[in-house]
Parts: C-alpha cells; sequence; structure tokens
C-alpha cells in the first residue's frame, strides 16, 4: 500500500463510489383541456325567453277586444264573444278605424260572410304595434295553414 486509505485509481478491485445526481428539473403540469361547450353569456348579460312559436295578440279597450292565438280569432263587444277557429276562416283583413284611432279587423268565412271588430287604441304609436303584432301572428298562423310542410322523402 502506499499509505493512503481508499480506492486507489486503476484498481480493479475497488469499490465505486456512488456520485451525487443532479435533481431532475420539475416538469411543468399541464390541465386537461376543457371539453367544448357552448359560449354563456355573461351572468351581468339579460336573459330572453325563447321565441314563441305559437304567438298570441290581443289588443283591447274599454268595451272590445280582439284575440289571435292558436286556435283561430276571438273577437268580444261588450262582454259578448264570437269564436273563430283556424278551420273556418277563409281570410282575415286589418284597416285603421275612421279617426285613425281604431283598428278594425274582420274575419272572413268561406260563404262570404264576415264579421268585424273595432278596437280604440290609446294613441296612434299603440295602433302601429297593434298592426306590426297583428301582421306578425296572421303571418305565422295563415302561413302555416297555406304552407303546410312538405313529407319526408
Amino acid at each position: 500500500m502506499n499509505g493512503q486509505y481508499g480506492p486507489v485509481p486503476g484498481n480493479p478491485y475497488a469499490q465505486p463510489q456512488p456520485q451525487p445526481q443532479p435533481a431532475p428539473a420539475p416538469q411543468p403540469v399541464y390541465a386537461q383541456p376543457p371539453a367544448y361547450a357552448p359560449p354563456q353569456p355573461p351572468a351581468y348579460a339579460p336573459s330572453y325567453p325563447p321565441p314563441h312559436h305559437n304567438p298570441e295578440f290581443l289588443a283591447a279597450d274599454s268595451r272590445s277586444g280582439i284575440v289571435v292565438d292558436e286556435n283561430g280569432v276571438t273577437f268580444d263587444f261588450e262582454g259578448q264573444s264570437a269564436e273563430f277557429p283556424w278551420s273556418e276562416i277563409q281570410s282575415i283583413h286589418s284597416k285603421p278605424g275612421v279617426g285613425g284611432h281604431r283598428l278594425m279587423v274582420a274575419v272572413v268565412l268561406p260563404g262570404g260572410k264576415f264579421y268585424e271588430c273595432g278596437v280604440k287604441a290609446r294613441n296612434s304609436v299603440t295602433l302601429n304595434h297593434w298592426f306590426r303584432d297583428l301582421g306578425h301572428v296572421l303571418n305565422v298562423y295563415l302561413g302555416r295553414r297555406d304552407n303546410p310542410p312538405l313529407p319526408p322523402h
């Protein structure tokens, strides 16, 4: 021996000393991507109801009223009602009444007989809204009747 304690370089019988290994670098942790979901409106956004598939129209004053809905047209005059189901209606007409503040609606039956009802609006703005809303509702119901869905191929 050469007076040193420990392994001698080049000695095949010496035990190798463990060398310190550097710590592995931390691996970044990736989150799983979120599953697809339709975008949600912010919590402060107003919520609107879904479009109504069976719209309704109502115009009334102190003496009379007109209702158009999925069942047909109803006129009410001083407590007396007349109901016209869609199957009995040939056509419907509307116009402004005398003085420009009345909504006049006529229901024409297949034999040519017609019934008319008028409702007084508080002002011209209300009358314009009534005409717009009535036109939309009639377009929905008369459009369904005049344009039935096509049968599947």
